[in-house]
């Protein structure tokens, strides 16, 4: 079962929050950068904000969760789009950008 996807955008770099993210969704996300990952979930926005730290009595980073709708495109590491391809449903618009 294809998973929904979602953004998760730190304001700044927070080791703990990346750490949260590792043990709560180990073999379920991917990290862009030192304040952007993607997971894949079938939980809600508010889930994945309070598993990573953005949300609750827990929290330890400021930040903000999207849940992706597969309108995106963009450059980027052809592993990215590979991954997001593996976590959305059957795909039923027109192509997205992708790289070599």
């Amino acid at each position: 079962m294809r998973l929904p996807v979602f953004a998760v955008t730190l304001e700044h770099r927070s080791e703990d929050a990346w750490a949260r993210l590792q043990t709560r969704y180990p073999d379920q996300h991917y990290r862009l950068s030192d304040t952007v990952a993607l997971v894949r979930t079938d939980g809600l926005a508010n889930d994945v904000a309070v598993a990573v730290g953005i949300k609750g009595g827990d929290r330890v980073v400021d930040g903000v969760v999207f849940k992706l709708n597969r309108a995106y495109a963009g450059y980027t590491d052809r592993r990215v789009w590979e991954w997001l391809e593996l976590g959305e449903d059957e795909w039923s618009g027109s192509p997205r950008s992708r790289t070599a």
